[in-house]
């Protein structure tokens, strides 16, 4: 079956689903059982994971990526085939995305999916709060 949408009209429309990762989930329940303030997924330049709201009235924000889609130094590894797809679909578009987010006008953290599998990303976010709250 043909789309009845044109190629840039669907990716605009797909551009708009948001299906949570297990990852993202993981944060954001432990945040709920924590009580820690949080909107998931702000409408806002750069589109963050999640918005901290610490008790301050401070807002940080964090980035919660995949390992391969985000490229980790630790666990990024390219596929053997189709390495011109792999180069332009997954490493020169997290290029970009990274040289966009040094230019976004908040302060942010990105948690790494092996945080999020480890354990790490809780005392990175209390961490995070601890100081934030201090200052």
């Amino acid at each position: 079956m043909t789309d009845v949408f044109n190629k840039e009209k669907r990716s605009k429309i797909m551009s708009k689903i948001h299906q949570p990762t297990k990852i993202e989930d993981t944060v954001h329940e432990w945040l709920a059982e924590q009580q820690i303030k949080f909107v998931a997924y702000p409408k806002i330049e750069g589109r963050p994971d999640t918005e901290l709201i610490l008790d301050n009235g401070t807002r940080h924000n964090l980035f919660i990526d995949g390992c391969f889609w985000h490229c980790c130094p630790l666990h990024y590894k390219r596929p053997k085939s189709r390495q011109e797809f792999w180069i332009a679909h997954v490493e020169e578009s997290n290029a970009k995305r990274e040289e966009l987010r040094k230019k976004l006008p908040y302060s942010w953290t990105r948690i790494w999916e092996h945080d999020v599998k480890n354990g790490k990303f809780r005392d990175i976010i209390s961490n995070l709060i601890r100081r934030f709250n201090d200052d």
